[in-house]
């Protein structure tokens, strides 16, 4: 079944209420390991892509997302927000001129992020970061569909990964933001932004979720 604009957009959707609704954890986490304004910052860019979304009435899926993308750098300039954003814009490289997505894009996506991440940021697994999570979600989630399990299940399971990954953070020294300079204090906290992103594949992973997935 293809994915088309109304799907998309119900998953982007979801993806706001998770930032928005995690405002409180992200930012005590990085009140602890960072400037303290991941939470506001990811708030205020869900803000932002929530006004896209309302707005837009037409069927260009890479147009959506890189309004999307667009308007969460405007709203939200810090480094995630940054990264974030251009990977949206990746995402929407990726898509072209599809009319709908498919399973196998949406299984493509992930690594498409997480390499942007990486890039841009200068950052790998191991350094404390999204990537913590995203790159084992990433792998876990093609070879399992490589390996033609269905992609519900798949996601299901790559999730669970993203959420070791994310549990690998405590105790690790980061590498690169302000938490660097931190020299190990607080490192027993999970990297925020390895939260935030099991926190939304997750979510994209419940039931009511389901159609966002193709189901």
């Amino acid at each position: 079944m293809g994915i088309g604009i109304d799907k998309v957009k119900k998953a982007l959707y979801s993806i706001c209420d998770v930032l928005q609704e995690e405002k409180e954890e992200l930012t005590e986490i990085d009140s602890r390991l960072g400037d303290g304004d991941m939470g506001i910052s990811m708030d205020k860019g869900a803000a932002a892509v929530r006004e896209v979304l309302d707005a837009y009435q037409e069927t260009d899926i890479s147009k959506l997302l890189s309004s999307c993308g667009a308007a969460f750098n405007r709203a939200a300039p810090s480094t995630l927000g940054t990264l974030l954003s251009f990977s949206m814009l990746a995402v929407a490289k990726e898509t072209g001129k599809k009319p709908e997505l498919e399973e196998a894009d949406l299984v493509r996506f992930p690594a498409i992020i997480a390499d942007t991440i990486a890039a841009r940021g200068k950052a790998k697994v191991g350094d404390k970061t999204i990537l913590d999570a995203l790159v084992p979600f990433a792998e876990t989630l093609e070879k399992l569909s490589a390996d033609n399990v269905s992609f519900a299940q798949a996601w299901r399971e790559a999730a669970a990964a993203a959420e070791k990954g994310m549990e690998g953070t405590k105790g690790m020294t980061a590498k690169t933001g302000r938490a660097k300079w931190l020299d190990g204090r607080n490192k027993e906290y999970p990297d925020g932004g390895a939260v935030l992103c099991v926190k939304v594949v997750q979510r994209l992973a419940e039931p009511e979720c389901g159609e966002v997935q193709g189901e």
